[in-house]
């Protein structure tokens, strides 16, 4: 059994975390420039994962020739379809989520994702009642990996964000999470296996590997 010290409240990352929705805006995003014969390399989208960039962004970067509101509205319905059929969350999530649940810690959401995709995401997955607090990307002006998101996330909490343990998967998410004065455990996907991390305080090959003592300080 772990004897790392307690924390007060435990916040996660969405996609990447509980759930596998990389793929989910990586094919949005894929299909999309495609109608315009246009490719959208695997290495080029991870730069922005995590991240509040958007279409503003990649049509500067790629060079797109339409405008950015036309690629929004195209992606932004094929991205609620797909969260619409989200079904499955990522190994051990769902069992952390209510076990952390079950002994009282309090739990927030931090996601980049807008907020009613990401309603709509832990509704499928039957944990939307889990969490005390979420933080989506449209809900703040400065995104991973500036720490305004978890530190609202904190104070919804009403947790000192040194006392929170945040759980992400991409570099900008970890580090917002630092810069917020928080304890950050990444979990590596298949999307981020080969990214470097930028030294998280412990590395996961899942949520599974996560014990509520570790957490909580109490048997599991």
């Amino acid at each position: 059994m772990s004897e790392a010290p307690p924390f007060a409240a435990v916040i996660f990352d969405m996609d990447g975390v509980l759930v596998d929705g990389e793929p989910i805006y990586y094919g949005a995003a894929s299909a999309v420039l495609a109608e315009d014969g246009i490719a959208f390399p695997l290495d080029q989208f991870k730069r922005y994962m995590g991240t509040k960039a958007g279409w503003t962004e990649f049509v500067v970067d790629l060079g797109l020739p339409r405008p950015a509101a036309y690629y929004r509205e195209r992606c932004t319905e094929l991205v609620a379809a797909a969260y619409r059929s989200v079904d499955l969350a990522l190994p051990g999530a769902v069992e952390l989520v209510r076990g952390l649940r079950e002994i009282g810690v309090p739990l927030a959401v931090a996601s980049s994702s807008q907020r009613a995709n990401v309603e709509t995401c832990l509704g499928q997955l039957g944990i939307v009642d889990a969490f005390d607090a979420i933080v989506a990307g449209d809900d703040i002006t400065h995104g991973k990996p500036q720490p305004d998101i978890y530190l609202r996330a904190a104070g919804l909490l009403g947790v000192a964000a040194y006392r929170c343990l945040a759980i992400e998967d991409a570099p900008a998410g970890i580090r917002a999470a630092h810069a917020a004065g928080m304890t950050c455990w990444a979990v590596r996907t298949e999307y981020t296996r080969d990214l470097p991390l930028p030294d998280p305080d412990r590395t996961l090959e899942s949520l599974t590997e996560v014990d509520l003592a570790d957490i909580a300080g109490v048997p599991a």
